[in-house]
Parts: structure tokens; C-alpha cells; sequence
């Protein structure tokens, strides 16, 4: 069966078996309805390089990679995308429980509200570093997120595994290992591998949480009481900076974009994201200087 045949017909059983396709599934119910529109829809798959693909939006990064012994997806994107996520890996011939591992970048809603559906549907691990984990497992962020009071809550996901900072983890061949760059959340988490193709030889991807300074001005980076968060978010940029780094998928791409991390020609991707944001971080420190 070719590929596009294959494709065709693993999307018409989930098209008729997907729990997640229920009009009344509470865990696809449409999370931060209003602002949905700003993060688009998920594209049609596009192939990366070798093993790895992008499902999510030109605004909101979703990827999968193909270990060749089963799939482990990047991030999950709204709760209300987990239908059309499923019927996009059916498209390039995979059905959801091929997915053996879901990994989160942040507990932020618009990254892993979905992550409930699809560990559902698929029967996955969820990995997320200690602090994500707990967010995750609550469906809601605490005051130590800078962005608390703007954030939604979405469908907690029972059982999350913890990953440490270092730590890889395998599927298959594939080896994916995890770097803490907390800062935009306290539980941010980036993620490395290689993505092999038959020519072209191995490259270094790096697929980063969010490092935007956003806050909800109620929570202040130069504040004595988050000191710590502080000097953890400055070297997230350090740890970044120092990854073997070919490609960079940030979590949402139009921040690669305008840090100029994109592009055959970059020869360092991550250092320029890095040296953006740090930047970006410096802009919101002299205002909160200027009250």
C-alpha cells in the first residue's frame, strides 16, 4: 500500500474510532476560545529533515519524530487541535498509537492543554521536567508563573513521569535528552536530538521552550522575592547557547524568525535565539527599573 493510500485509510479510522473526535469530549473542549484565533490552525505536515516533522501552526510549534519503533510528539498544542493532530499523522501514514512518548516544552494551555487527548489516545508516557509536571497534572499554573493571572486552565493529565535536567530518554534508536531553560515558566524545559536522513548525513535539532519575558505585570522579574527565578531564567540562555545546534524549533517559530534563527545559512541558531531573548529580558528589566 503506498504511503498516501496507507494515509487515507488510517485517517478514516480515526476519523471513525478517535474518542477524541466526540462532539461532547471533555478533553478536546476548545481552550482559550477567544484568543485561538492568534495561534491559528494546525498545517498540514511538514517534513523537517530525516525523522522529523512539524504538525502545529506558522504561531505554535507541534513535532513529532519517528524513532522508527514508535513516535514521540513535542508539545501538544490546544486541547481543540487533538482531532486534527491525529488525522495529520494519519496523513503521513501513522496512527496516534504509534505514539509512545509525549514530552512538554511548558505548561502553559496553548503547548499542552492537548496533552490529555493525546496521551489518552494513544497510550503514551508524558515527560515533563518537576515543576512542569505538576502544572500539568493540576491543568492550571501557580503564582510563581510570571503569567499567572492570564492564563487558562485546561484538562489536567493524570500520570506525568519527571525528567531532570540532563536526562535522555530513548525510543528506539532515537535519543532525546532534556535542558532546563525555566524563566518564561518555571518548569520550562528544551529538548536535543539528531535527526538522520539517508542523504545529508545527521543533524543536531534543538526544539526550545518559550524565553519571552512576558508577564502579567503583576509579577516582577526584579523583585528580591524571585531573585532566584531570576538568575535561573539568565542561564537558560548560557544552556542554550552551549547546545550542539543545527536546527532550532522554537515553541512558537515566529520568535525563531525574528531572532534571525532561521535559515540554511544561520550557523548558529540557538546562540542567536538565545542572544535575543536575553536582550528581550534586559528591555522588561529597565522598565520595571522605571517603574
Amino acid at each position: 500500500m503506498s504511503v498516501m493510500h496507507k494515509g487515507l485509510a488510517a485517517l478514516g479510522l480515526v476519523m471513525l474510532a478517535t474518542p477524541a473526535l466526540a462532539a461532547d469530549d471533555p478533553l478536546t473542549a476548545p481552550v482559550a476560545a477567544k484568543y485561538a484565533g492568534a495561534f491559528g490552525e494546525p498545517a498540514p505536515p511538514r517534513l523537517l529533515y530525516g525523522n522529523t516533522w512539524a504538525l502545529g501552526s506558522p504561531t505554535l510549534s507541534v513535532t513529532v519524530v519517528d524513532s522508527g519503533e514508535g513516535l514521540v510528539l513535542i508539545d501538544a498544542g490546544l486541547a481543540q487541535w487533538a482531532p486534527v493532530l491525529e488525522a495529520h499523522l494519519a496523513q503521513i501514514g501513522h496512527s496516534i498509537r504509534e505514539v509512545k512518548l509525549i514530552v512538554s516544552t511548558e505548561p502553559h494551555y496553548d503547548h499542552a492543554s492537548g496533552i490529555a487527548a493525546l496521551a489518552r489516545d494513544s497510550g503514551a508516557r508524558v515527560v515533563a521536567s518537576e515543576a512542569g509536571a505538576q502544572v500539568l497534572r493540576a491543568g492550571h499554573s501557580g503564582r510563581s508563573d510570571p503569567q499567572f493571572t492570564e492564563l487558562f486552565a485546561y484538562p489536567p493529565v493524570p500520570v506525568v513521569e519527571v525528567v531532570r535536567d540532563g536526562e535522555t530518554l530513548r525510543v528506539g534508536s532515537l535519543e532525546l535528552t532534556a535542558h532546563a531553560t525555566p524563566g518564561h515558566t518555571p518548569g520550562s524545559m528544551s529538548w536535543s536530538w539528531k535527526s538522520c536522513a539517508h542523504t545529508g548525513g545527521c543533524q543536531a535539532f534543538v526544539a526550545t521552550a518559550s524565553l519571552s519575558a512576558l508577564t502579567d505585570e503583576v509579577y516582577r522579574y526584579s523583585d528580591p522575592a524571585n531573585a532566584q527565578a531570576l538568575a535561573a531564567f539568565r542561564g537558560s540562555f548560557t544552556r542554550l547557547r552551549a547546545l550542539p545546534c543545527e536546527r532550532v524549533i522554537a515553541s512558537h517559530p515566529q520568535h525563531a524568525q525574528a531572532a534571525g534563527a532561521t535559515g540554511a545559512a544561520v550557523e548558529a541558531p540557538c546562540r542567536a535565539l538565545a542572544d535575543h531573548f536575553e536582550g528581550e529580558l534586559a528591555k522588561v528589566l529597565a522598565r520595571e527599573a522605571a517603574g
